[in-house]
């Protein structure tokens, strides 16, 4: 199944590969985005894995989530395609989610 990265989910996992390189290294940067990265191919392959975002319910698209590291990668199945929508860093508070995905 294909998957697709949207605009919004790219900026945020760029957002992750900056704060990463400033914060540690490159390296270390490229390895926390590379298993982002990984975990998001791996979705092509199961579709239905992950659990429902309950901050999302109200939007009714049915976005689930899998956890990889510190981020919830948030995505949802809409005809042939996975659409990862947000990157979302657990530390923060989860009413953000709702209020970044409208």
């Amino acid at each position: 199944m294909e998957v697709e990265i949207t605009a919004f989910a790219r900026l945020r996992l760029n957002e992750v590969y900056e704060y990463y390189k400033i914060r540690a290294s490159e390296r270390i940067a490229l390895q926390i985005t590379d298993r982002l990265l990984d975990a998001i191919e791996e979705l092509g392959k199961l579709p239905e894995i992950g659990s429902i975002e309950l901050n999302l319910v109200h939007l009714k698209k049915n976005h689930r989530y899998i956890v990889c590291g510190n981020y919830k990668i948030i995505f949802r199945h809409y005809k042939n395609i996975i659409y990862v929508t947000d990157i979302f860093d657990c530390r923060q508070d989860p009413a953000k989610i709702s209020k970044r995905n409208k």
